[in-house]
């Protein structure tokens, strides 16, 4: 190990410092110090850690559960914990699954300087997680899908298509499903393509909507994927 001195210091010196001797104490304990591993975690997480990991790629974890953090850690092979009131967050170069008696939010795959985003990954995706009763749920980029809330477009849905019978609601979803082809869409559904040209109609009546539009088309899929 070797400690050198500088005439001035930077602005990120401090920082790198910290995480250095956090870093000396994992490397020179038996067993990390759960202070010490938290200490660490919140630097990685929190601060701007590119010089001081590996290229990874790194996941940053979000957990609740009435375990052992400690197993937990071990289990995803990591000794990088933050053990907090309302759950633990962790870090770590394994992909990480399922753990029993947890719920786990898991982010993208993240190089080092990127780990601050990574945690909020982490932290929405527990609770889609606990939304959900799954135990993990990974983050996954939303799309244009994603920029509206649920409950609002759900609403927004439910007011769109209120006017559509369930069946004629699965029709429509397969007519889309299937790029507007009839017998593609009438084999799917298990009904004659004239069933489905009639059903179809029918939609574009009650919606008073040109199925023809390609921005209704999507507007209609996006309403779709919204409801069961």
């Amino acid at each position: 190990m070797l400690a050198l001195a500088t005439p001035g210091r930077t602005p990120g010196d401090h920082t790198i410092a910290s995480i250095a001797a956090v870093l000396l104490s994992l490397v020179t304990a038996e067993r990390p110090a759960g202070d010490e591993a938290a200490a660490l975690t919140r630097l990685l997480l929190d601060g701007d850690p590119a010089g001081a990991l590996a290229p990874g790629p790194w996941y940053a974890v979000h957990a609740r559960g009435g375990g052992d953090p400690g197993a937990l850690a071990a289990a995803l092979g990591t000794v990088l914990l933050d053990p907090r009131g309302d759950g633990v967050r962790l870090l770590t170069d394994r992909e990480p699954g399922p753990q029993p008696g947890w719920r786990l939010g898991v982010s993208a795959p993240a190089a080092p300087g990127a780990l601050a985003t990574a945690a909020a990954q982490a932290r929405r995706a527990l609770a889609r997680a606990e939304a959900a009763r799954t135990p993990l749920s990974r983050h996954a980029d939303p799309g244009f899908a994603g920029l509206v809330g649920d409950a609002e477009a759900r609403a927004h849905a439910e007011a769109l298509l209120e006017p559509l019978s369930p069946a004629l609601r699965d029709t429509l979803r397969g007519w889309l499903a299937h790029h507007g082809s009839w017998d593609r869409s009438a084999a799917a559904l298990g009904v004659h393509r004239n069933t489905v040209r009639q059903r179809i109609a029918r939609c574009a009546a009650l919606l008073d909507r040109d199925l023809d539009d390609p921005d209704t088309r999507m507007e209609l899929w996006f309403a779709l994927r919204r409801l069961p």
